[in-house]
């Protein structure tokens, strides 16, 4: 284990060829190797290093938050992906990145290289990403849910890795602030959105009791309910996809909590592009389909196999199952319809804005953009347990 420092090209360059594997997997000599910075996220650096025999992507923490060195951040961040792979990897398999190699000192993630493919969201916005990629993430929620959830595991293994990433309190503390609080409150400097067309919007949905009580409820369910463990921040842009091979990055923010997280995050961000972009309005309906019928079909695969190894094996005949299993899917339902309203949100006046909204031809399109999500946003977060059906998410969508 090394002793922390901030890597460079060439210092990482020479840390690798330090290391056996990775000189067999990039091939030839370090001074044939050339690294190259591809950091585009808020929090890291990322550096691709290329060898005659292959490469790798290399992600390392910073004190700070990468855009914003004022604001000082814990460096366990990457640890917690590396064990949120490390945890996921038999159940997903390809479905994230293989870890290659972990230096716990440096805060240093070796990875695969995903050269071939293309973040998500930019896809969306040039209108190129295959028809039916939320299937495969879906199936991803799915299998890592059920994999780490209380009906496939002992509860002792449970609480081991419920220990485990309770620790990731820095980046939780990022999700509690800035979706479930700050978007809601008159006096938050992270909080901006286009004025003066939406103030009159943002002012009523900063002062809304009603709506408030409802984020409140929300905020519970995030905080208290630990079905399964989560990527913790599943967007557009946390997915990598090259045709049919898709992929799910960054789990920094891993933790355990309900299930219906991931979904309303992955799917408020496909409503948002299609507000952005009407033109993919049908597309969007059909990938947020596809996304919750996938879901509860993987899961239900491990259910139905008997693959219940944990505390929660069922005792029920199967009359009696099938009523449990959908009172099981409502409740995922409802919390995916809340937090999806929550995201809607916090991507449109809260910190880390999408680019989607930016693909509208013209001004008055993004003002009109901003304002339906707002508004979806608020009405799936009051009704979220009223929903109880796909369908009735998506007619509120």
């Amino acid at each position: 284990m090394s002793a922390y420092r901030p890597l460079t090209a060439s210092t990482l360059i020479d840390y690798l060829s330090s290391l056996a594997p990775m000189q067999t997997r990039l091939g030839g000599n370090s001074a044939d190797w050339t690294a190259r910075e591809v950091s585009d996220g808020n929090l890291n650096t990322v550096f691709i290093v290329s060898g005659p025999a292959g490469s790798v992507c290399c992600k390392q923490s910073l004190p700070y938050v990468r855009v914003d060195p004022a604001w000082a951040m814990p460096l366990e961040r990457t640890l917690f992906e590396a064990r949120w792979m490390q945890a996921l990897s038999p159940a997903v398999g390809h479905q994230i990145p293989e870890l290659y190699h972990l230096d716990e000192g440096l805060f240093l993630i070796v990875m695969e290289n995903l050269s071939t493919h293309h973040v998500l969201r930019n896809a969306l916005i040039a209108g190129v990403a295959p028809a039916g990629f939320a299937a495969r993430i879906g199936e991803f929620v799915g299998h890592a849910s059920y994999a780490t959830s209380w009906r496939a595991l002992a509860f002792e293994d449970v609480y081991a890795l419920r220990d485990l990433f309770s620790r990731n309190l820095a980046l939780t503390r990022i999700t509690v602030d800035l979706v479930l609080t700050d978007p809601y409150r008159t006096d938050c400097p992270r909080n901006r959105w286009i004025s003066p067309e939406l103030d009159d919007l943002v002012e009523s949905l900063q002062t809304d009791s009603v709506l408030h009580a409802a984020v409140e409820r929300m905020q519970e369910r995030f905080l208290s309910s630990s079905q399964a463990l989560l990527h913790g921040d599943l967007h557009t842009g946390s997915v990598m996809i090259s045709g049919d091979d898709v992929r799910v990055i960054d789990g920094e923010f891993a933790l355990y909590g309900p299930i219906g997280f991931d979904l309303g995050m992955f799917l408020a961000n496909l409503a948002m592009n299609a507000y952005a972009q009407p033109e993919h309005d049908d597309w969007m309906r059909d990938e947020i389909a596809l996304l919750w019928s996938s879901f509860r079909r993987a899961y239900l695969e491990r259910w139905e196999a008997g693959a219940q190894r944990g505390d929660m094996a069922s005792l029920t005949r199967p009359a009696s199952c099938a009523a449990e299993r959908t009172r099981f899917f409502q409740q995922i339902l409802h919390d995916c319809a809340g937090f999806a309203g929550l995201e809607l949100i916090r991507r449109t006046i809260g910190f880390a804005q999408i680019a989607d909204y930016e693909a509208g031809s013209d001004r008055e399109n993004e003002i009109e953009a901003r304002r339906r999500a707002l508004l979806t946003g608020r009405t799936l977060i009051q009704k979220a347990f009223q929903i109880d059906t796909i369908e009735a998410l998506l007619d509120q969508i």
